[in-house]
Order: structure tokens, then sequence, then C-alpha cells
């Protein structure tokens, strides 16, 4: 399990978060979203005013997604092996991966900002997000 923190990232093996460590290799940042695979393998991490980050080997080394752009993040999902991602920034679109966050599209065809949370489907083929202005939104591809 994982938790983002405006101070840093916390890993927990199992049990309760309090007995967590703080994951030093990617230094300190105004985390304000993380998404896992189902076995806690590949990371992705969001920050607000910052780039998006992933790991494949839980949270040991990271790699600075600058593709998906400097942006205030919100919202990150990912599917269960870690390989589909969508995440969204403040005043833009939802973002999509499909290869672990090496490379990223922009769908204009959603709403444009507003969007305060984002969920997959284990498959990663659905995502619903939610808008902080209107309403909740599924995909239909």
């Amino acid at each position: 399990m994982f938790a983002a923190t405006r101070m840093g990232l916390l890993q927990n093996s199992g049990g309760m978060l309090p007995q967590s460590k703080e994951l030093t290799s990617i230094g300190r940042r105004d985390f304000v979203g993380v998404a896992c695979s189902a076995d806690g393998v590949k990371v992705s991490v969001i920050v607000n005013n910052g780039y998006l980050y992933t790991s494949n080997n839980s949270g040991e080394t990271w790699v600075e997604r600058t593709s998906a752009g400097y942006r205030a993040w919100r919202c990150i999902t990912s599917s269960a092996d870690g390989m589909k991602l969508a995440a969204s920034a403040g005043g833009g679109y939802i973002q999509t991966s499909i290869d672990g966050g090496a490379t990223w599209i922009e769908r204009s065809n959603t709403l444009s900002g507003g969007w305060q949370s984002i969920a997959s489907s284990s498959d990663g083929l659905k995502l619903v997000a939610a808008s902080s202005t209107s309403y909740i939104y599924t995909s239909s591809d």
C-alpha cells in the first residue's frame, strides 16, 4: 500500500499505515495522488505543480515522466497490471497511457478541468471520473 502526502510518499508492506516507511528515493514533493498495480510493484504518483513519476520496483527508483507535462495534477488511477494509467490536472483534460506512463495521450473529447477523482476497472478499459462542477462520467471506449 502507498500513501501520498504533501510532505512525502509512504509505503506499507501490510497491516496498518502507521507502520509505514518513507520512500526517500523520490524526495519531498507536494504529492497529491498515488496509484499502483495490484501487486504493488508498479507505482505512479502525481505532484501538484509538477510532473508525474512512475516506479517499476515498488518505489525503490523513479522515472520523471515529462511527456505528461508539468501540471497542477489532481487525480490518477491505474489498471491492475499498472500498465494503463489515467490522470488529470486542474484546468486540463484527462490523459491516458497504455505503456505504464512512458507516453501519454490527451483526451480532448473529455471535459476540460474540474476533475476531482478518477477510477479504473482492473483491466484499465473503463474509466469513471467525477467533476467538481457537474456530474460523474464514464468512458465508452
